[in-house]
């Protein structure tokens, strides 16, 4: 595979270091020097990987071409670029739907939507995928998880569940603060609450049902339920549920 990025952030390079860190097969990575030093760093780790002097030559040496760009500048960018029908990309910009993409890149066959993260970098979350495609599947199937979703409803609900990293963080954060006002030193309640999380998660891979996992993490009239039936009584998990809509109406253009 020769696979290429126009657009050299976060996103790019967490998908590089995880290819590396799983040893995944590839030709070639070409990387845009849109972030110059990013861009030379990842290529210091592997001879496969070189920077080019364009986006157009970013293309010129690929295959599969990822579209790491940010929505503000893409139609601009894209603009600039003379796609091939053999080329297959794969946008990883956030809101720009089939619609706008087909007609931005009409001469290209193969476009799919994905949503990588930046876990991706140990091989470890979910990257989501509309329409299916075998190709792409397998590429982020190797840096954790392919999950291909059916429409772009679908896709479109993952990428508003994504808003929820920040407050991911805020909940152990207040946990943390918590903790603090109880005496206890802020860095042995931020190990504390980062090794339990991570214990947490590793119980996801089971593949049970969330709420299974719930009723199991419950004994009737303890500490887990009496915080479960507290939130839920005054309707936390609700407001949650309320905040992902509106930014689904927001995803969707209805806000």
């Amino acid at each position: 595979m020769r696979l290429g990025f126009v657009g050299t952030g976060v996103i790019t390079e967490a998908i590089v270091t995880g290819l590396l860190k799983v040893g995944a097969q590839f030709e070639h990575i070409a990387l845009s020097n849109r972030s110059a030093k990013k861009a030379a760093q990842l290529a210091a780790k592997d001879k496969r990987i070189s920077v080019c002097e364009s986006n157009q030559a970013v293309l010129d040496q690929s295959d599969v071409v990822c579209l790491a760009i940010i929505p503000q500048i893409a139609h601009e960018v894209i603009a600039e670029l003379k796609f091939q029908p053999s080329h297959r990309v794969i946008s990883f910009v956030a809101g720009m739907n089939m619609d706008e993409l087909r007609r931005a890149m009409p001469e290209v066959d193969n476009i799919v939507r994905a949503i990588p993260l930046p876990a991706t970098a140990d091989a470890l979350g979910a990257t989501t995928l509309y329409p299916q495609d075998k190709i792409a599947s397998e590429l982020f199937s190797q840096i954790g998880v392919a999950v291909e979703v059916e429409n772009e409803h679908q896709f479109d609900c993952i990428s508003a569940a994504t808003a929820t990293m920040a407050s991911f963080y805020a909940v152990l954060e207040s946990q943390a603060q918590w903790l603090v006002q109880q005496g206890l030193a802020y860095d042995k309640a931020r190990a504390f609450l980062a090794g339990y999380s991570q214990g947490l998660a590793h119980g996801t891979n089971s593949g049970a049902p969330f709420t299974e996992l719930i009723d199991h993490c419950m004994t009737p009239g303890g500490i887990n339920e009496q915080v479960h039936h507290e939130l839920t009584k005054r309707g936390n998990y609700e407001q949650y549920q309320e905040a992902l809509t509106r930014v689904l109406d927001r995803i969707e253009g209805r806000a």
